[in-house]
């Protein structure tokens, strides 16, 4: 650590080089002072956006967004020490108690903190560097003051409809404010200027597609007020970001603005110090969470519960006001299930105990999650190496064991992979590399259909070609009288599930069903699941039972050489 009393008062303690007159600086807002360049570099490499002296929250990150270039003026004892500064400017105000007349003048405001009266043109705090105007808090939502944008701004509100309102405390202490009280404030604000008469509470347009990689959630809201206002000429009343959620929302003036942001522009390019990503405006929110059910240690086949009854115990938890939906993602995976709900505070009721058990078995809430899946994996593939790879391909050495869930179904050498909080960034390549070898990254898996039983009259082509399947048919293959099909449309793919049947003219009559790799003997191999380790142990070791049955299943298992010699070598 650097020794802060080795440095002078005109030292950047970050570089320890001098403060010159000539430098671009930045002054946080706890009067401290670095080159612009060093402070930059100190957010891009390392992360770290709070005042490498006094440590306070976003503090750097604050002076860099101003977007303004400061040059040295002044002594650098005179910036450490504004009080002394401001006593010798003739401009200054004292600080006024309620005796004090000069709370009545309406070219200065009186700052809620130090109570330092500051001239009206100034946004913040000469002394302590408060925001003249707090920022308007929803959905009763608990925030602190120093999690919330210091870019917020009221620019047409007028002082004296300023001065007269109730102010909405966000010191400290963590308050909640609804949204009627939110309505309340902001009419209360703009009473007097009938120009401002359409502006709600409600008016919200919610903010979908944060970037993963960014965690400061202060930061983000700072980036897309910035975006709004210098590319859109849209200043937010306030803007809320959630990175755990991978959304926010923000309060707008009126109509026209949230119709302008949700039906015109729909998605923006956020200019974020690492990357550019895109963030689009909506003016409904579905937040996507995952749950799934521990089947680790389960030995027998496992009564996994019903979306109903998950739904049923979520209420019995949490108590939301309104349930959210839940399905199972797919029959490969039936321990993992999707929840979509349509509230902030709900999951934030969530966050509290991510954990629940049910029908005897955990499960897990990752929340804001995204899933993806991985097909035809190799064999031998294992969750370590998965994880490996995930881990190299974000840059990161380790990763929270609840920011990520893979999920891998040896039978149909598929991988199921939940990735939550920083870890979603996974999720914006397209290949993941597994021994040097590209796998691509899914956002679902093949829907397939099995047809049978094929007569000598059934064509291919026609089959394909039927209206029933809406020319979303492709043949994968054809296995004496199976027929398997890949339906790139999941509605269709429903549909032919739904009816289970296909009547060509005069022909026999098809069957339709889900096609399951697993539930094949053809796609499986002679490996420890299918035969060694149950069972082989069942049968003598005599061939001639084998061969009185050649529908055995043995006989359409795929001969893994390795894993026979591997059984054996064990043995």
């Amino acid at each position: 650590l650097k020794n802060m009393s080795s440095l002078t008062d005109n030292e950047c303690y970050i570089c320890e080089n001098e403060l010159r007159n000539t430098d671009d600086i930045i002054i946080t807002d706890c009067n401290h002072t670095f080159h612009r360049n060093c402070a930059q570099e100190r957010l891009d490499r390392r992360k770290k956006s709070d005042c490498p002296i006094c440590h306070q929250d976003s503090a750097v990150v604050n002076a860099l967004s101003r977007d303004m270039t400061t040059k040295i003026t002044k002594s650098i004892e005179e910036i450490s020490d504004p009080l002394k500064n401001m006593e010798n400017e003739d401009n200054f105000i004292p600080a006024s108690d309620s005796e004090n007349p000069i709370m009545t003048n309406e070219n200065y405001w009186k700052c809620e903190e130090c109570s330092v009266n500051n001239e009206e043109s100034i946004k913040r705090c000469q002394n302590c560097g408060k925001l003249r105007y707090g920022p308007c808090l929803i959905f009763g939502e608990k925030l602190n003051n120093d999690e919330t944008t210091n870019t917020q701004e009221y620019d047409e509100a007028s002082s004296s409809s300023i001065s007269s309102e109730k102010s909405i405390s966000t010191s400290d202490t963590k308050t909640t404010i609804t949204k009627q009280d939110l309505k309340s404030s902001i009419d209360t604000m703009f009473s007097n200027d009938k120009t401002k008469s359409s502006i709600a509470s409600d008016i919200i347009v919610y903010i979908l597609d944060l970037p993963s990689n960014i965690d400061d959630d202060s930061r983000l809201a700072n980036l897309i007020h910035n975006r709004l206002k210098n590319s859109l000429q849209i200043t937010p009343i306030t803007v809320k970001c959630d990175s755990k959620l991978g959304a926010g929302f923000m309060c707008v003036h009126d109509n026209q603005i949230k119709n302008h942001l949700v039906n015109n522009i729909k998605q923006i390019a956020l200019d974020s110090i690492e990357d550019t990503y895109k963030i689009s405006f909506n003016d409904k929110i579905e937040l996507v969470s995952f749950i799934v059910i521990d089947t680790t240690n389960e030995k027998n086949d496992v009564n996994l519960p019903k979306p109903d009854e998950i739904l049923k115990r979520w209420s019995e938890i949490y108590h939301n006001e309104k349930l959210p939906s839940c399905e199972q993602i797919n029959i490969q995976f039936p321990n993992v299930y999707r929840i979509v709900s349509t509230s902030f505070d709900d999951l934030h009721n969530v966050m509290t105990n991510q954990d629940f058990l049910i029908n005897n078995l955990f499960a897990h809430v990752y929340i804001g999650a995204t899933c993806n899946y991985f097909e035809d994996l190799p064999k031998s593939i294992t969750k370590e190496q998965l994880e490996i790879a995930i881990r190299n391909s974000i840059g990161m050495k380790t990763i929270p064991s609840l920011s990520l869930h893979i999920e891998l179904n040896r039978q149909t050498s598929n991988a199921c992979i939940i990735a939550a909080d920083i870890v979603r960034q996974w999720t914006t390549i397209n290949f993941l590399y597994i021994n040097d070898k590209p796998i691509p990254i899914k956002e679902n898996l093949a829907y397939r259909l099995l047809l049978h039983p094929l007569k000598e009259v059934h064509d291919n082509d026609e089959i394909v070609n039927q209206e029933i399947f809406n020319g979303q048919a492709k043949i994968i293959e054809q296995r004496r009288d199976k027929l398997i099909l890949e339906i790139s449309n999941k509605k269709i793919f429903d549909k032919c599930l739904k009816f289970g049947v296909l009547r060509i003219g005069t022909k026999p009559i098809l069957k339709i069903e889900n096609y399951i790799a697993f539930k094949d003997p053809e796609e499986l191999e002679i490996d420890v699941d299918t035969w060694y380790q149950y069972e082989m142990i069942r049968y003598k070791p005599d061939i001639m039972q084998f061969i009185a049955d050649f529908d055995h299943p043995i006989f359409r298992y795929k001969w893994n050489s390795e894993i026979w010699l591997e059984q054996f070598q064990n043995t």
